[in-house]
């Protein structure tokens, strides 16, 4: 038996199943705009630290999850003038949500939750490529009703993702430039991100990271739950230029920040 060729075979095997990632290109020319989306934890451990990292993230628009009134005025006193346009929708627990913004933000909806556990926020936004449907989510966390770790809510968080999502984007005006961002508590490989795929939707991230874990969550001492649970989808005459995980250490989550431009025929090469 050949071991080092058996070896060698495996290696080229699993690198050819892996899907290549492009360049990203974070400095696109004009005109372009730029998406945060950050799940900054109900618990608010590290504000000055958020509020630090959307200053200088240079985001047209900021996506959040997990606010409440505290984090409203925290926002409003450190990041006023720099998103002057804001909508804050309070839920109970963990389920506050709202949308920052350089530019005027339009025709706001709160859509109520259906299968999930929170609301969904979909506004219409003025960017330099034109109006874009921009829709805000956080999905059920993967848990049993009660809220408690069970296999049965593990198992059963994929279909009612996929309920969730087919729920809120019925709500989004056809044939528009849409971005579905948020807390989607699931890896892209799952059923919810693969529905947004089937009508139309791109998984700005994995074009370019497929790896970076988004959350985090420390177990014992030296074990740590990881998941890419943060994502920025987009359809329309729409490219995502760049889109990376940025490691801001103030939250479960890490922020996703991606660029969009107008479409090109020749996308850059593939490393």
């Amino acid at each position: 038996m050949n071991l080092p060729r058996i070896a060698v075979c495996f290696l080229l095997a699993v690198l050819g199943s892996c899907a290549p990632v492009r360049r990203p290109d974070f400095s696109p020319p004009p005109p372009n705009f730029r998406v945060v989306t950050y799940n900054v934890n109900w618990g608010c451990p590290k504000p000055d630290a958020v509020t630090a990292y959307l200053r200088d993230s240079g985001a047209d628009f900021v996506f959040l999850q997990e606010t409440h009134p505290d984090w409203e005025h925290r926002i409003a006193a450190d990041l006023g003038s720099t998103y002057p346009h804001r909508i804050f929708h309070h839920e109970g627990g963990a389920g506050g949500i709202a949308v920052l913004s350089k530019s005027p933000l339009l025709n706001q909806r709160i859509l109520p939750a259906k299968a999930g556990w929170f609301p969904a926020l979909l506004v219409e936004t003025k960017s330099p490529l034109g109006r874009v449907q921009c829709l805000n989510v956080h999905l059920r966390p993967p848990l049993g009703e009660d809220g408690s770790v069970s296999a049965s809510g593990y198992l059963k968080a994929p279909s009612v993702h996929r309920h969730e999502l087919a729920a809120f984007v019925t709500a989004v005006p056809n044939g528009q430039p849409c971005l579905i961002a948020g807390d989607f508590n699931e890896h892209e490989d799952k059923a919810g991100v693969a529905y947004l795929s089937t009508i139309g939707f791109s998984d700005a991230l994995s074009e370019f990271d497929t790896t970076t874990a988004t959350w985090t969550w420390p177990v014992f001492p030296g074990i740590t739950l990881k998941n890419r649970y943060d994502h920025i989808l987009f359809r329309g005459p729409l490219r995502c230029a760049g889109a990376k995980v940025v490691p801001v250490h103030a939250s479960d989550h890490h922020p996703v920040a991606a660029v969009f431009t107008r479409p090109t025929e020749t996308a850059p090469d593939a490393n």
